[in-house]
């Protein structure tokens, strides 16, 4: 009986952590996002500068109406190094959560016990639908969920304009940074995904073969 009211504080000690890193990978990604809004905003009255425009640029080059192009020429010199900074901050936050959760699966303890998910489907269920959010639905895990979700059909829907309709997404620059962000992020989630079903075999399970994930 001690030994399980100790494992229950343990419990509650680790699930705090990954309450709080769930926290902090939340804010990483608003934080992303919102670096993408003030971007393409910065974009948004620009022609001939895209993501894909070669070399280095200055103030002096960015011909547009734009009240801050010292601003928008450092993002755009150091775009791809800014979203691999924000991408390894919530990295970092998801393996801090995930070793939490690992803490949590060795334990004795039977509180929450619906929260617990078959380990084998979960990787699987990780590494097929991942990128949807699914997964983060599965675990309760909604506003990640929800994220991963709407950065699936932004990049579907900008796919496909960027396919078919050529000339609207040329010329439409909203339509370029939707597309190359959410590119950047579906990319981060692949990563992120990957990273976390390693976390998750490595997982001791009950014996319905059952973990908190």
């Amino acid at each position: 009986m001690n030994l399980m009211k100790k494992g229950n504080k343990k419990f509650r000690i680790q699930r705090r952590k990954v309450i709080k890193y769930n926290k902090a990978q939340i804010c990483t990604f608003l934080i992303f996002m919102l670096y993408a809004l003030v971007y393409s905003l910065l974009m948004l009255d620009c022609r001939g500068i895209s993501f894909s425009t070669p070399g280095k640029i200055n103030a002096n080059m960015i011909k547009c109406n734009n009240l801050f192009p010292g601003l928008l020429a450092f993002f755009k010199n150091n775009n791809i190094t800014i979203c691999c900074v924000l991408g390894s901050i919530g990295l970092i936050f998801l393996i801090f959560q995930k070793m939490a959760l690992n803490r949590i699966n060795a334990l004795e303890s039977k509180e929450l016990n619906e929260e617990k998910v078959k380990k084998y489907n979960h990787i699987l269920l990780i590494l097929l639908l991942g990128y949807t959010g699914i997964h983060k639905f599965k675990t309760e895990n909604r506003v990640i969920g929800r994220i991963y979700l709407t950065n699936f059909i932004l990049l579907i829907i900008t796919l496909l304009i960027k396919c078919f309709f050529t000339s609207t997404y040329n010329e439409v620059i909203i339509f370029q940074c939707t597309y190359e962000f959410s590119l950047l992020m579906f990319i981060g989630i692949i990563v992120f995904n990957l990273t976390e079903s390693i976390f998750v075999l490595l997982s001791k399970k009950d014996e319905d073969g059952r973990i908190f994930a």
